[in-house]
């Protein structure tokens, strides 16, 4: 049995669809009419033409294979970078070649913290006021009660509330 293969012109058509030129003009390059690109265009393309749908996607996938980043490169290319950068004496670039490996290694993580009235750097006064103000601000939901004074070690488990009459 013998194997079939594309035209010339089907062979054009087909790289140039696959390197994105619409099917119109990928016929015209190939060396269609442009009066009857179009149609010559649909029709290559549909599945009359088996034979250029598997070129086409043939194509593709090498193209994409071919960009195709994956992190064993990535990693290598930021340490040639590097040690490229080292070797001009270009600190700085080196440095943040070097920060862009470990990132993309996962060695870093981005972490932020908002830090709002946080109680552990407040002292007792600025606490007890801020716990005046939310009473407040939210219509006395917070319970009314009395300070316990407490030693350092015993803080951990102690509950400040409002002093009495505060409301």
């Amino acid at each position: 049995m013998k194997k079939q293969k594309l035209t010339p012109k089907q062979e054009k058509f087909a790289q140039n669809v696959a390197k994105g030129m619409s099917q119109k003009d990928a016929a015209i390059d190939a060396g269609y009419s442009e009066k009857n690109a179009l149609k010559a265009g649909y029709v290559l393309a549909s599945d009359k033409n088996p034979l250029v749908q598997q070129k086409i996607q043939a194509l593709q996938e090498k193209a994409s294979k071919k960009v195709e980043l994956d992190l064993a490169t990535h990693l290598t290319d930021l340490k040639d970078i590097r040690e490229g950068a080292m070797r001009n004496g270009a600190w700085s670039a080196a440095v943040t070649a070097e920060v862009a490996r470990g990132k993309a290694a996962g060695l870093y993580v981005n972490r932020s913290e908002l830090t709002v009235n946080r109680v552990d750097v407040m002292s007792k006064e600025e606490v007890l006021e801020r716990m005046k103000q939310l009473y407040h601000e939210t219509g006395g939901i917070l319970p009314t009660g009395k300070v316990i004074e407490l030693e350092k070690e015993e803080t951990e488990d102690a509950e400040y509330s409002l002093p009495q009459g505060s409301t």
